[in-house]
């Protein structure tokens, strides 16, 4: 069961601050549950720190730094979410252009949190990804000269409700 209610999503100028704002209010009702328990002695969160929302958490006298980056399907696009900027640059293509070795040491570290707003509220309109499967959606590779775009399909396999979705970003920071 989710900390919080689902996000009103508020289609606009700025759809994503509705998101981030709604995610945000989940992890802090998370992370607080967590300290209660005895489960981590300490956390705070930075609001785009390199992705929109940085997660710092203390266990067991070590930091986990956690980041979370939010895309949501508007359905400008067909079936395409895009990443990076017009250029084909920014932090997202900064991780897909890593090696494999250097991608694993990430894996632990970084994931996509998608919304396709397209779907109404309560409905399985959520996902969450990680680097490799965001790679692997990549639609004709990596492009250094103009916006990247992974294909929805590809990472909205398995739908989450917002219950769901808390469910597996609790996994993810208890691991």
């Amino acid at each position: 069961m989710a900390f919080s209610l689902e996000p009103d999503i508020i289609k606009g100028s700025h759809p994503e601050d509705s998101f981030r704002t709604g995610l945000l209010q989940e992890l802090l009702g998370m992370l607080s549950s967590l300290q209660e328990e005895g489960k981590i002695d300490e956390f705070f969160i930075i609001l785009d720190f390199g992705f929109d929302l940085g997660v710092f958490i203390s266990r067991d006298g070590h930091t986990h730094s956690i980041f979370f980056n939010l895309k949501m399907y508007m359905g400008a696009r067909p079936r395409v979410v895009e990443i990076g900027d017009q250029k084909g640059s920014g932090a997202e293509m900064e991780l897909m252009q890593l090696n494999t070795s250097r991608s694993a040491m990430a894996a632990g570290t970084f994931r996509w949190v998608l919304v396709d707003i397209t779907k109404p509220k309560g409905n399985r309109r959520y996902s969450i990804f990680t680097m490799d499967q965001a790679k692997e959606g990549l639609m004709g590779g990596i492009n250094k000269k103009k916006q990247n775009s992974i294909k929805l399909g590809s990472v909205m396999t398995f739908s989450l409700t917002w219950d769901e979705l808390s469910g597996k970003i609790s996994q993810f920071l208890s691991e």
